[in-house]
């Protein structure tokens, strides 16, 4: 497995037991629209760490004839195609191309599209999704960016008031935790990123989060909750592992506390688990490294 694999979201082949899903939810489907303002395109980049694909979102008021292309997937070519088509078949022509983070299966081709069709491309890490409203030439749909570091440095929010919406890319998943990309990731910022959603979404009334991997998020509030629970209880799990004698070392923990993740998800595991043993030697929840 590649590092650029390894680096792409983690969303379990099987859903977790921490509050996910059934195994037969499968929305949103390719082509269906959300909230008004949100159409999907499911890529067909399946695998392991992508659960069914990624969700590119096209964002777009009612009735506009311009969107926001949101995380258009990998550079693989069918992406770049499929949003094409998804875009002539609502009529809508592209005014940018963002990405809720910059991982090769949200913004592999983003670059190319952006070059293809004159439109700029906005990240956190050029400057271009800075926190708060977010103004797109063309583009009539009000929008807020929120960073939500954690999962990786860079990862932000979009917050799509008319649709009661927020897309999400890799911050939170339906149907199994998302990856701490630890060197990248930081548990202490994922955890404090998980606290500021929750309040967001409370103050602004948001009712479902759209993200990037599996279905539509509509229990929002209880979903943050067992995620962050169920992020809270693998940090214990791997302090009282740590106490009770198995060495502090990524590979070692894995094996002892995370023997309930598919074998295709163990490199995902290895990252969660550093960030964990860096954030609990922060803390002082074990010993620094002399």
């Amino acid at each position: 497995m590649s590092a650029s694999q390894i680096s792409e979201a983690t969303a379990a082949a099987a859903p977790s037991s921490q509050g996910g899903v059934s195994a037969a939810a499968d929305r949103p489907v390719h082509g269906e629209l959300v909230g008004g303002v949100a159409r999907c395109v499911r890529q067909h980049n399946v695998s392991p760490l992508t659960f069914r694909g990624t969700n590119t979102w096209i964002l777009a008021a009612p009735n506009d004839r311009c969107a926001l292309v949101v995380d258009p997937g990998p550079d693989d070519g069918a992406c770049a195609l499929s949003c094409e088509a998804m875009l002539a078949a609502c009529g809508l022509q592209a005014a940018a191309v963002a990405v809720t983070h910059y991982h090769a299966d949200h913004a592999g081709c983003a670059d190319g599209l952006a070059r293809r069709w004159g439109v700029p491309v906005l990240r956190a890490t050029g400057g271009t999704l800075a926190a708060g409203p977010l103004k797109v030439a063309g583009l009539a749909l009000a929008l807020t960016v929120v960073p939500l570091p954690g999962h990786s440095s860079d990862s932000v929010a979009l917050h799509v008031p008319a649709g009661e919406l927020m897309v999400t890319g890799d911050v939170i998943f339906a149907q199994s935790p998302t990856m701490v990309c630890w060197p990248d990731g930081k548990l202490g910022a994922y955890l404090d990123s998980l606290d500021a959603l929750d309040r967001y979404v409370a103050l602004h009334g948001v009712k479902r989060l759209l993200t990037a991997h599996g279905p539509v998020i509509e229990n929002v509030r209880e979903r943050i909750g067992a995620v962050r629970d169920h992020r809270l209880e693998r940090l214990s799990q791997v302090v009282r592992a740590v106490q009770g004698g198995v060495a502090p070392q990524a590979e070692a923990i894995v094996d002892a506390v995370y023997d309930d993740v598919p074998a295709a998800l163990r490199p995902g595991a290895v990252r969660s688990v550093h960030a964990q043993l860096d954030y609990a030697r922060e803390t002082g929840l074990i010993p620094a490294i002399p």
